[in-house]
């Protein structure tokens, strides 16, 4: 059986054990039931790296701060570091860096990687309650989404310093952004308004050229939009509206996004999505009802299919690919 293997995140509570793993039938789109894999309390947003560096948030009784293990390794190499008072919502890697959002905090916490345990370089304080939700990379600047200000904020990667903010209108709340490859345009999903904002990449320079919903009606005020991913060729992008518990697919074309499917989650609450490594399956982590589904996807059209795979998962939040396909012929 040719597979890929996953891990998911989970948020803190007596029935969650921290990050799990699960392996996804590439041929039939079939789940295996997550197992325990890592007890690190609180891993709300993890990040794997091509090398397997898998990086968590994580809080302990005696602090938080950043959890990394090399999951290739047997045994496991892991070391953390606790630097911050309360866990993070996002992290990322770069080649010698992490960097960890707070929401509550209104803080980016810098680390840089060394063979012990990641170094805590500098904290950039925003605002409390600020709402920052991810760190994005993007040539010498961290763009920070802050979702109760309605603004992406901009710093340099090397001294930290403020490097100015790209403004959403008021009530929007902006919560994850992703780039293409040649980062010539960027997509943000904005939680408050459910609507995806596209703007157009000049240098270190953000021209907004389209605002979409996402909901074919009004929303109530328990719809918000939470995470969102784009197609491997770049054609096709995915949101997940948590409340209306609906993946959203949009196409991306020259002339700009347009709502092409909308589908149901499969279950309550879809807090992650994430696409398969070769784009055939997409899969849910639905936090309130405790589950992870799969459907399959139409790599030509974009579009989903009928849910082929449903499993348990306690309070997931996270989903993350190791991009090696196993049982392929050598």
């Amino acid at each position: 059986m040719k597979s890929f293997t996953g891990y998911i995140g989970t948020y803190c509570s007596s029935d969650s054990y921290g990050i799990y793993r699960f392996t996804l039938d590439a041929e039939r789109g079939r789940l295996s039931a997550p197992e325990p894999f890592l007890p690190v309390q609180d891993s709300k947003f993890l990040a794997l790296r091509e090398d397997g560096l898998l990086a968590s948030v994580v809080k302990r009784r005696y602090g938080a701060g950043l959890f990394l293990a090399r999951i290739r390794e047997i045994p496991c190499a892991q070391n953390e570091t606790m630097t911050e008072d309360g866990s993070g919502c996002h992290v990322v890697l770069s080649g010698t860096h992490a960097y960890t959002a707070n929401f509550h905090s209104g803080t980016v916490s810098c680390y840089r990687l060394t063979d012990t345990a990641p170094v805590l370089e500098h904290m950039i304080s925003i605002a409390p309650k600020a709402g920052c939700h991810q760190v994005l990379l993007h040539n010498e600047l961290l763009l920070v989404p802050c979702m109760e200000l309605d603004e992406i904020r901009l710093f340099s990667t090397e001294d930290y310093t403020s490097r100015g903010e790209i403004v959403f209108p008021s009530g929007s709340g902006p919560r994850h952004g992703i780039f293409d490859r040649t980062h010539r345009n960027l997509y943000v999903a904005a939680q408050k308004d459910n609507a995806v904002y596209r703007y157009s990449v000049h240098g270190d320079g953000f021209e907004l050229m389209q605002r979409i919903p996402l909901l074919d009606a009004p929303g109530s005020g328990c719809d918000e939009t939470a995470a969102i991913r784009l197609s491997p060729d770049e054609r096709f992008l995915y949101v997940s509206v948590r409340g209306a518990n609906l993946i959203v697919v949009l196409a991306c074309a020259s002339d700009g996004l347009r709502v092409i499917q909308r589908v149901s989650c499969g279950g309550d609450h879809p807090r992650d999505i994430a696409l398969s490594p070769d784009g055939c399956f997409i899969l849910s982590a639905n936090r309130y009802s405790c589950d992870l589904t799969c459907f399959p996807r139409d790599p030509a059209s974009g579009r989903i299919g009928a849910q082929c795979s449903k499993v348990s998962v306690p309070e997931g939040v996270s989903i993350v690919f190791d991009a090696q396909m196993k049982g392929e012929e050598e």
